[in-house]
């Protein structure tokens, strides 16, 4: 069978790396401005990002929607973790692809004058949704490597 129980939900998860062309510091900043955000997902897939809505404290809450053609899908979540620099972690919430406790979390680590950016992404509805987010993230982080920040 191909899709995963509630239960085996728990165990799904993914790791995406990149090294990108900036301090810690513009990179921890880049995730937390709408407008930079905007410009580094944009190029996702198919998919750009129409707007982005972020109140970036803990407890906080973002809105990212996804435009695919003419249709819009909101992301939400709620920042669980936001350590100056070095981790941003918060809640992934779509009504399509993820479950109760999903999370992603970007660790950044100090590499030279660049940083080692790592996201790790957890809990998800099927093995299938999760290789699709992998996919997503890591053009995501292609784009975000690519963007002069």
């Amino acid at each position: 069978m191909n899709d995963m129980t509630p239960h085996d939900a728990t165990d799904l998860s993914l790791t995406v790396s990149r090294r990108i062309a900036a301090p810690p510091a513009r990179v921890y900043e880049a995730w937390l401005d709408p407008q930079k955000l905007t410009r580094f997902m944009a190029n996702c897939d198919g998919m750009a990002l129409s707007a982005a809505e972020i109140d970036p404290r803990v407890g906080g809450r973002f809105l990212m929607t996804m435009r695919v053609g003419d249709k819009d899908y909101p992301h939400t979540g709620t920042y669980l973790d936001l350590t100056p620099h070095s981790r941003i972690a918060f809640t992934w919430e779509s009504a399509s692809s993820t479950v109760e406790g999903s999370t992603v979390t970007l660790d950044m680590v100090p590499d030279g004058n660049a940083t080692l950016l790592t996201l790790t992404h957890v809990r998800f509805t099927s093995a299938g949704v999760r290789d699709g987010h992998a996919g997503a993230w890591a053009t995501i982080l292609d784009g975000l490597a690519a963007t002069a920040l």
